[in-house]
């Protein structure tokens, strides 16, 4: 058996040396690096720490850390659009933190786009983006009457309950629902409980066609109320074109 002897001059390096020696034997890197010095040591680093972060999120969907990675891609991608919080990265896992500050070490160097690093390409990010991430912001300008109104409203809901609000989103979804969707009755179709069977359909179609697929029946249009809507795959599939 070995025995190893380290002289530091400062309590800082001796926990930077105990930290090491503690990855050492975990065989996992347990402290956040500080950024590399060479371009080299940058890219190598960078390209093991998206391989960890991709993997991340592919194999735990649904979980905390998985919507935060994805954030932070969104971030690297289209900062403008989606802004990340980087307090975020204290509540990931040390080696996944680690993992994002190396890749930004390299992407600060504006060598290339991240979705150009993926295997899957810019679609990749786009599904990972849609599928855990965050939406995109409303971009009101400052000479807009609404964003006043707006902010005067949300001063207003900071005081009082949420009733005022809901009614407005219920407001606007209507509006935009309506000018999107339509209704298609089927007379001669119906369902267990005799109710007409109702579908919806995307207005910019050439022609009126079920979102569910079905093609049987002779279509009657109606304007459209999700309410309405007695066809659950149409439901379903509504939720995935909005």
């Amino acid at each position: 058996m070995s025995e190893l002897t380290f002289t530091v001059s400062s309590e800082a390096e001796a926990r930077e040396l105990r930290a090491a020696w503690r990855e050492i034997e975990s065989g996992k890197r347990l402290r956040l690096y500080p950024a590399a010095e060479g371009l080299n040591e940058i890219m190598e680093r960078a390209r093991s720490g998206l391989k960890k972060i991709s993997e991340a999120i592919e194999s735990n969907p649904g979980t905390g850390q998985t919507a935060k990675l994805a954030r932070f891609m969104a971030g690297l991608s289209n900062g403008h659009e989606y802004q990340f919080d980087l307090t975020e990265l204290r509540t990931l896992d040390a080696d996944l933190a680690g993992a994002c500050i190396d890749y930004l070490n390299y992407d600060r160097l504006g060598k290339a786009d991240v979705h150009q690093h993926l295997a899957g390409g810019a679609k990749q990010l786009d599904d990972w983006v849609r599928t855990h991430g965050p939406l995109p912001p409303l971009h009101l300008s400052q000479k807009d009457l609404h964003a006043s109104r707006l902010s005067s409203m949300a001063q207003r809901l900071a005081r009082e309950a949420d009733d005022l609000l809901r009614e407005a989103l219920n407001q606007l979804l209507i509006r935009y629902e309506a000018r999107t969707f339509g209704c298609l009755l089927v007379a001669d179709i119906h369902t267990e409980d005799q109710r007409s069977l109702m579908h919806a359909f995307l207005l910019s179609e050439p022609r009126a066609r079920p979102l569910c697929g079905a093609t049987e029946g002779s279509w009657a249009t109606r304007p459209f109320d999700f309410d309405r809507l007695t066809c659950n795959a149409c439901k379903d599939a509504f939720f995935a074109v909005t």
